[in-house]
């Protein structure tokens, strides 16, 4: 191969990688996109571990951090008046009819790490499920089946741009 096609070859080859590393942007009336922010409630009922259940109810903010098509991460940031938790979640959103997305978003995803811990213990590789509709994100969670005694499950609705 002559030294002109190896470096064409070689310019090809990263601007493919450099393509394939960027994120695909969300479609227009997308509501899930990058910097948004979803405030409202979280409920919890159940035992963990058998030892007893937690604080009914956190104030939450739900901030989405990245997306790349139809796949997102985001922070949900959980507070009562003596504990905070930001959970690191990744999951997907999808309109529930891909030729009418006013119809709304079925939203999913899974706590994958924490940070900013105070008074409490992040407990990770929970599912959510949800759906967006409008301005309104709700759904349920729901720790699963497992032999220690942990019970918890609870919902969430959370409202875009909403400022306390």
């Amino acid at each position: 191969m002559s030294p002109i096609l190896k470096v064409s070859a070689l310019a090809l080859a990263a601007l493919a990688a450099g393509a394939l590393a960027r994120a695909a942007p969300a479609k227009d009336g997308d509501p899930l996109l990058v910097g948004t922010v979803w405030k409202g409630k979280l409920t919890q009922k159940g035992e963990y571990m058998g030892l007893g259940g937690g604080p009914p109810e956190f104030d939450c903010e739900f901030t989405v951090t990245k997306r790349d098509g139809g796949k997102f991460e985001a922070d949900l940031f959980e507070k009562t008046d003596t504990l905070k938790v930001t959970y690191l979640v990744r999951g997907t959103v999808n309109p529930v009819d891909k030729d009418k997305p006013e119809k709304g978003y079925k939203v999913e995803w899974e706590s994958v790490g924490s940070k900013d811990v105070e008074n409490t213990e992040a407990i990770i590789k929970i599912p959510y499920t949800g759906a967006i509709q409008g301005k309104k994100l709700k759904g349920t969670w729901k720790f699963p089946a497992n032999d220690d005694g942990t019970t918890l499950e609870g919902t969430f609705e959370f409202e875009l741009g909403k400022k306390e």
